[in-house]
């Protein structure tokens, strides 16, 4: 038996078994409805008002994520919702995926779930005339009873201890941090609302996600763009306004500390949490973001050799910071391993787990930085190459961020026609990363560019003379959002992808060679990073941005940096395994490697594979010596 939904405001209907869920049903719609937690209920971001029709009684879920008011409303989670008969649902605007994409989910593997941060409901005997000890004497004699360490109590907890415990009459809940800080107390049982924030600081984009950390379920996930990107796009140029005095770095550090606020506030605000449930945040990010975060002083980070001021984890409290979180609440850092392979790359590491993996791994995490890790159970190796923002649609002449209109996939036919599909399908405004990926690629493929990246076809339609050279155009002015200028690849855009692409390549074979491991050893390779969901991994392989390896050995983790971020919010165990693995981490830095300039000039040739795959590419154009020495051997 079937029901039709019917999804408001757009109209879409769908028929869906008995059985399925509203979220089921919105995807086979194709509705835009948030799915942050895939379904299991702990985000809360479907939130749906049923309008018409029966709903079952409320999962345990949805009486936690919602409210017994909201669900008296009529509002109810999507992926918890089943359907029994017909209905009308309304979407609200807060449920909805929105118009840019940013994409900060990523796998995580399954943990034991133990956090830094624990709530106790105890009853203390009062004071009398027979025991007349002080407040801290008492509290400490009874959650040393429960198994706590000598408890300290933190200064503000202290100020307004004994009104709460005379207005509680003795029966309160405290929250103990690192199993002996006292860092709040309230009154009555309170045990039920403990959360905490995990955060990953991209140089591009920022994520927070809070998350319950009595069952480790994420209740809310947002992110934005980093909103230091105004101080510039690499962390290079970052670097130097934050080192040119201490205003700017304070200037530099506000901003990423406004941008982890607004988001957090914003995720109170959806899920009705309080402020002072908040106990803990942890923080991830590449060496750059990681001191910028803190405040730290950056200079050492611009000249070589480039060492961190902070390598081991580090917890500063939330005040300190102006992390809008319980103002006595943590703040965690992971370890930094060297140069600028950060805590995001320990997060990666523990996320993918290629640490405990018996054949040799490589892992990629793919932005404008783009850290590399070569290695398996046996030992691994690390380095960071400065990709650049191409792959974020900068540099590029007609490129754009990942939003509405951006060309997303590409492919170019045997009369060189073109065939693109856009971000939510509509009119063509740009080209984003994954987009000109596919273009150079399908751009080699047919012979629009010979091996060294040149533009060789002539006397086309599509080939004309720009301001920087020859461009191919991909689509016509008539055709685009704007209706005024043509959507084209230049020669320099090319260029652009060449080096970026290069960038990574070599500092593979970097590792591959200094580790003393060879290429027929590697057994899988692994993108992370929000941006590897939307690589085509043929055409990655094609232009030589990733080694040569059947496509099902390649895999996407998506955010692994934020996966590890809430795993080490979720266990203390975690964070141990990170501190050990940034121990164990053999760092490489490519600025002291001639290894790495003889390979980085190779790669910057397409492909980095055998030329035998591309037997139309060896028809047009003739590869230099050197070349075809490297992509066979």
């Amino acid at each position: 038996m079937e029901f039709e939904v019917k999804f408001l405001p757009e109209g879409k209907r769908v028929s869906v078994p008995a059985g399925s869920t509203v979220m089921f049903a919105a995807l086979r719609a194709g509705v835009d409805l948030a799915n942050i937690c895939g379904g299991k209920g702990f985000c809360g971001k479907c939130l749906v008002e049923i309008l018409e029709g029966r709903a079952p009684p409320p999962t345990e879920q949805e009486k936690k994520r919602v409210g017994d008011e909201r669900i008296r409303k009529g509002y109810r989670l999507a992926c918890q919702l089943i359907v029994e008969e017909d209905m009308v649902v309304q979407v609200p605007d807060q449920s909805r995926v929105g118009r840019q994409r940013l994409v900060i989910m990523g796998k995580e593997p399954a943990i034991t779930l133990r956090p830094n941060v624990k709530k106790v409901y105890v009853e203390v005997l009062p004071p009398s005339l027979q025991d007349p000890k002080g407040d801290d004497v008492r509290i400490a004699q009874v959650l040393a009873g429960m198994g706590f360490d000598p408890v300290l109590i933190d200064y503000d907890t202290i100020k307004k201890m004994p009104k709460i415990l005379r207005e509680g009459d003795w029966k309160v809940t405290f929250t103990i941090l690192n199993n002996h800080e006292i860092v709040n107390i309230q009154l009555g049982d309170r045990t039920k609302e403990l959360y905490g924030v995990a955060v990953d600081i991209g140089t591009t984009k920022l994520a927070v996600f809070i998350v319950d950390l009595l069952d480790g379920g994420i209740i809310f996930a947002d992110g934005i763009m980093n909103p230091q990107i105004r101080y510039g796009e690499d962390v290079i140029s970052r670097i130097g306004y934050a080192s040119q005095s201490d205003e700017n770095l304070r200037e530099i550090q506000k901003a990423i500390i406004d941008g982890i606020n607004s988001l957090i506030d914003r995720g109170l605000e959806e899920t009705g949490i309080r402020r002072e449930d908040l106990y803990e945040l942890v923080a991830v990010g590449n060496t750059a973001m990681h001191h910028l975060f803190l405040g730290l002083n950056v200079r050492s980070l611009g000249f070589s050799p480039y060492p961190p001021v902070l390598g081991n984890a580090y917890n500063v409290r939330a005040r300190d910071l102006g992390i809008r979180i319980n103002p006595a609440g943590n703040i965690h850092t992971l370890p930094n391993v060297a140069g600028f392979v950060g805590a995001d790359a320990i997060a990666d590491i523990l996320a993918s787990r290629i640490h405990e993996k018996e054949r040799l791994t490589l892992l990629m995490d793919v932005g404008t930085n783009t850290e590399v890790v070569l290695g398996c159970k046996e030992g691994l190796w690390s380095c960071s190459t400065a990709s650049g923002p191409a792959f974020e649609g900068a540099h590029i002449k007609c490129g754009m961020r990942a939003a509405s209109g951006a060309i997303e996939k590409v492919k170019i036919g045997e009369d060189f026609e073109v065939e693109y599909n856009t971000i939510d399908g509509e009119r063509a405004r740009g080209i984003c990363g994954s987009g000109i990926i596919d273009a150079v690629a399908e751009m080699l493929k047919r012979g629009v560019i010979d091996m060294s990246g040149k533009i060789v076809l002539q006397d086309h339609k599509r080939i004309r003379d720009g301001a920087d050279g020859k461009e191919f155009v991909l689509v016509f002015k008539e055709d685009t959002a704007s209706g005024k200028e043509d959507i084209v690849i230049t020669q320099e855009d090319i260029r652009e992808i060449q080096k970026a692409k290069a960038a990574m390549y070599a500092g593979y074979m970097t590792l591959m060679r200094k580790s003393g491991f060879r290429r027929e050893d590697l057994s899988g390779i692994i993108i992370a990073g929000a941006f590897g969901n939307y690589i085509d991994p043929e055409n990655a392989r094609t232009i030589g941005m990733i080694p040569e390896l059947p496509i099902s050995k390649i895999s996407f983790l998506g955010n692994t940096a934020g996966s590890g971020a809430r795993m080490c919010l979720k266990s203390v165990e975690m964070r141990c395994e990170a501190g050990a693995i940034a121990k164990a981490v053999k760092y490489v830095e490519l600025a002291a490697e001639p290894i790495f300039e003889e390979e980085y000039v190779n790669a910057m040739y397409m492909p980095n594979s055998k030329l035998e795959d591309f037997p139309e590419v060896v028809a047009n154009v003739k590869a230099p010596r050197v070349v075809r020495r490297y992509v066979r051997r």
